[in-house]
């Protein structure tokens, strides 16, 4: 006799189910959204308005449960502009640290043109 394996219960989605977009409604959508998929090498956060949008006309159609963006992990600190600024802000802030190190350096060998603040930037 052959040994049965125990299956596991399956269970719905927490969300509900997830219904094909049988008549198109948001195919539009989903190009656009897979179009900068390609154009961005499969970088989803450059995407995210494109998903957003996706995810709107879901809702709008009734393919999805209404509910808030930000409850489906969506917010204004994840988008691909906000961490572009952080890493411009923060590339800005290691130059200056650059600046300090290298004036520091100059003073230390007692090349010192600039005032006696260690921290003039």
């Amino acid at each position: 006799m052959a040994n049965r394996k125990t299956r596991m219960a399956i269970s719905a989605p927490d969300k509900g189910s997830f219904p094909l977009d049988h008549f198109h409604e948001c195919e539009e959508h989903a190009i656009r959204y897979n179009a900068c998929l390609d154009k961005h090498q499969l970088m989803p956060k450059r995407c995210q308005k494109f998903q957003i949008n996706y995810i709107e006309c879901r809702m709008k159609y009734g393919l999805m449960g209404k509910e808030k963006i930000e409850n489906l992990g969506y917010s204004e600190m994840n988008t691909w502009e906000n961490e572009a600024q952080k890493k411009r802000e923060l590339y800005r802030k290691l130059v200056e640290i650059d600046k300090m190190a290298e004036r520091n350096i100059m003073r230390m060998r007692g090349n010192d043109t600039h005032d006696n603040n260690l921290y003039h930037v």
